[in-house]
């Protein structure tokens, strides 16, 4: 399946569990890797072939021709001219591509004349990979953007080079184009509404966009909402925007700038920004850690474009090029260097922890987002060793495979409530279901919009991560309710399902530490596109929970911190292998590369090439077919719990008797998924068990 708008509902979010299919489908047969491959590869590439054909009658019966002359790639009139990386030192560019969105349609793309002038985040959106022409496609890859991950990287991808040549171009066609770029709003845009080989054929647009700086709060707006929790002298200073410097953009919230002759970090939003706006309360909020990111150096201010009103666009923190650990994990596995680095991987699981349970001793603390792009490197106080600096505390959640079933499973459910309808629903009376049980779990849930204006609350954005919030509110309320005045609360032990939510994307951090991997290859999710696979002869590396080379204890430890983790269950090995993979460039059932890998000759290649995108979607439909079953069932445990701990707090006059779900005596009782959540370990506990095995390192 070819990368596309539609991935999303269709493969990677629980839509795709509600997906129509053709009828065919049932005559494509997804090979299994516990049966005999061989058999169902010539089985499989056979009848991807035989419906090939049929599409292909189809279509020529229906009176559609091949690409007409005038889109062909051997006309001279439609040849692209060159895709070369254009030298430095002769460049005619006045344009410098840094960076794209995970996306793939959004580029960081600035006229070198901006270059040393306050940041404009003015970004260059392009089609989606579908709307080019097909052969224009072919020729510039543009999907290649999704998986290419590092920046340098996508600098030099066909994609890049051509939209650079257009850029310079089309802005070099525009009267007086810098006093027009220099004069528009924060967050505006350059739109290219179509691709074309001839560079003068595309069509291009400056979109001003005044919306980003009228949804800005002025600076006393955020001191009088924040004075409880952060009183106005303890505030940074406050910097005018017009002071900053572009150096260039590595990230859609992350711009370096300098201040000062200094290298800083610019951090704004030009979707969702409350997000920016928590992050900066927490980061203000929070008492200071070593190993978590610094209270910001400044807020920066804007002045608006219409109206002339003075808003807060971001706030100024440290810049740290030793990179992320997501990159020291992929170059630690790629030089096989896994002995030597085991003392300083133990320092970084010890020092994340660390700053997880600083993070927690707040009220409203808490860290949903726990991966390791998400933790970044700088120089020791020694200058020899690496620390670990824990960063991005916008609180919105995380990636699925990385949330803990009580979280992400209610996320599910969030989807599934707010798609316009669902397949097979007849009469909408599962969303229904589904949305009277998320009201009850989260009172007054609404569906999230994009854009939402901010609004102080304590926890962030995210429903299920404010649900576990105020549940620890709640509980710790009672519980200092029932201890002597003279105890000291704080020393009282966190055992909530908000920190072990925590503790369960902690073990997979862990994994992926003493993996050395930069990724977990479980599940589906957006973290698929990460990693384009073209040679069958070699393996990328384990698959979450696998274990290569992690020392015994700390699997020991992984697994507790993950229970309740879908991966460990026996039944859902297979199912896990029936996700997907990225495969050149499309999207394939997981199990059908395992199958193709024991192919001889070429065979696999064919059988991968003939792969068929309603094949993979028919995988993604039983993978999330399943995932959504288990979050109705979560769902009805969390209710139950709720309902028995509000009688418990005398909320509840009448309430449901909460069922019995153990055994006789003589029976190994069987947990429930709730269950074993709760059973995993607290932060202080792990930390434990860290120093512990480190010690005999």
């Amino acid at each position: 399946m070819e990368l596309a708008s539609n991935v999303i509902p269709d493969l990677l979010s629980p839509l795709a569990a509600f997906t129509t299919l053709p009828p065919y489908i049932d005559q494509l047969h997804i090979p299994n890797a516990d049966q005999d491959e061989l058999d169902l590869v010539a089985n499989a590439a056979a009848a991807a072939a035989a419906a090939a054909v049929q599409d292909s009658a189809a279509t020529n019966q229906s009176g559609c021709v091949t690409p007409v002359w005038e889109t062909s790639p051997v006309n001279p009139q439609s040849r692209i001219d060159s895709l070369a990386p254009l030298p430095s030192w002769k460049s005619t560019s006045t344009w410098r591509l840094d960076g794209a969105d995970v996306d793939g349609r959004r580029f960081f793309a600035v006229p070198t004349f901006a270059l040393g002038c306050p940041p404009l985040r003015i970004d260059v959106y392009v089609p989606p990979p579908e709307a080019f022409p097909p052969a224009l496609r072919a020729v510039l890859q543009p999907d290649a953007v999704v998986y290419t991950c590092r920046n340098k990287t996508v600098q030099a991808l066909p994609i890049a080079q051509h939209l650079v040549r257009a850029l310079t171009k089309w802005s070099a066609s525009i009267p007086d184009f810098e006093s027009q770029y220099a004069a528009l709003p924060f967050g505006s845009q350059v739109y290219v509404a179509s691709m074309a080989a001839s560079l003068g054929a595309m069509e291009i647009h400056l979109v001003p966009d005044h919306g980003i700086e009228q949804a800005m709060l002025s600076v006393d707006a955020l001191q009088d909402t924040w004075h409880q929790l952060v009183p106005k002298e303890s505030w940074p200073p406050i910097l005018d925007w017009a002071d900053l410097k572009l150096v260039k953009q590595l990230h859609e919230a992350i711009t370096v700038v300098t201040i000062n002759e200094t290298q800083m970090v610019f951090k704004s939003l030009l979707r969702d920004q409350r997000y920016m706006y928590n992050e900066l309360k927490m980061l203000l909020a929070l008492a200071p850690h070593p190993h978590r990111i610094p209270r910001p150096a400044y807020v920066v201010a804007k002045r608006a474009r219409f109206g002339r009103r003075r808003g807060v666009c971001g706030f100024v923190v440290p810049y740290y090029p030793l990179g992320s650990l997501k990159d020291r994990l992929r170059q630690i596995s790629a030089s096989d260097d896994l002995e030597s680095t085991l003392g300083v991987r133990f320092k970084w699981a010890m020092q994340i922890t660390q700053a997880l349970i600083a993070v927690n001793e707040h009220p409203a603390g808490f860290y949903p987002d726990l991966k390791p792009d998400n933790v970044v490197l700088r120089a020791g106080g020694d200058g020899q060793q690496v620390d670990a600096v824990l960063l991005d505390f916008e609180q919105r959640g995380g990636w699925f495979t990385w949330s803990p079933p009580e979280v992400v499973y209610v996320e599910y459910l969030e989807i599934l409530a707010a798609a316009p309808a669902l397949a097979g629903d007849e009469g909408g009376m599962l969303q229904a279901e589904i949305t009277a049980q998320l009201r009850e779990y989260i009172p007054g849930w609404t569906p999230a919009r994009q854009n939402d204006r901010y609004r102080n609350v304590d926890g962030g954005f995210s429903a299920p991560w404010l649900a576990l919030v105020r549940d620890r509110q709640a509980q710790r309320q009672l519980d200092s309710s029932s201890l002597p005045s003279s105890s000291n609360e704080s020393k009282m032990r966190d055992d909530s399902l908000l920190q072990k939510a925590q503790v369960f994307m902690l073990g997979k951090l862990f994994w992926c530490i003493f993996e050395a991997q930069p990724r977990l290859r479980s599940g589906i999710d957006h973290e698929v596109l990460q990693e384009n696979l073209t040679d069958l002869g070699s393996k990328p590396g384990p698959v979450f929970p696998e274990f290569w080379s992690t020392p015994m204890v700390i699997r020991d430890l992984i697994q507790a911190c993950t229970a309740g983790a879908p991966e460990w269950d026996e039944d859902a090995v297979q199912r896990r292998k029936s996700g997907v993979v990225l495969w050149r460039g499309k999207l394939i059932p997981a199990a059908a590369v395992s199958a193709a890998r024991r192919a001889p000759g070429t065979l696999g290649y064919e059988f991968l090439e003939n792969f068929r995108a309603e094949q993979t979607q028919e995988a993604a439909r039983l993978y999330w077919a399943d995932e959504a079953r288990r979050a109705r069932e979560l769902m009805v445990e969390l209710l139950e719990e709720m309902r028995h701990r509000r009688q418990q707090r005398g909320e509840d006059l009448v309430a449901e008797p909460r069922p019995d779900h153990g055994k006789r005596k003589d029976e190994v009782k069987t947990l429930t998924l709730l269950e074993k959540c709760r059973a995993r370990p607290t932060l202080d506990e792990v930390y434990g068990e860290l120093m512990r095995a480190a010690s005999g390192v």
